[in-house]
């Protein structure tokens, strides 16, 4: 087998995160941190993968600016613009500058990372983050 062309690349981590991964490294035998991390790197990338179309639960949370009376409606429309995939919100108001929205999702996970992605790219959003779960939610009875 040939060998895979290697790039150097730097990164910047808070020193409690490189003591956790050192001590990670030493704990499952590999051999520098460079190794570790490309594992890491090729197991999270595996994991999306193989989920891609999978049904799934998940929740994104957005943290965003509370002044921001365009985004609210924005996320409203998206919301129902999504309304098979977005079952439930919870809104917080943690400040006067600040909200946290919680969103609670099912669909194919490639769905909804797109979705997710439509309402993080907002403009007033300050971090937003989806996370996935291999779970599904039993059906919501719904009115006709």
């Amino acid at each position: 087998m040939a060998k895979q062309k290697l790039a150097r690349i730097s990164i910047t981590v808070p020193e409690t995160t490189l003591n956790t991964l050192d001590q990670k490294i030493v704990e499952q035998n590999y051999e520098s941190r460079s190794q570790a991390i490309v594992d890491m790197i090729n197991k999270h990338l595996i994991a999306e993968q193989a989920q891609a179309n999978e049904v799934m639960v998940g929740t994104l949370t957005l943290l965003y600016d509370a002044s921001q009376m365009t985004l609210r409606n924005q996320l409203v429309d998206l919301q129902q613009q999504f309304l098979a995939q977005v079952i439930s919100s919870l809104h917080i108001q943690l400040d006067q500058q600040k909200i946290l929205q919680v969103m609670l999702m099912q669909g194919a996970s490639s769905e909804l990372r797109q979705i997710s992605q439509q309402f993080i790219v907002l403009k007033g959003v300050i971090k937003g983050h989806l996370e996935l779960m291999d779970a599904v939610m039993p059906p919501i009875q719904q009115n006709d």
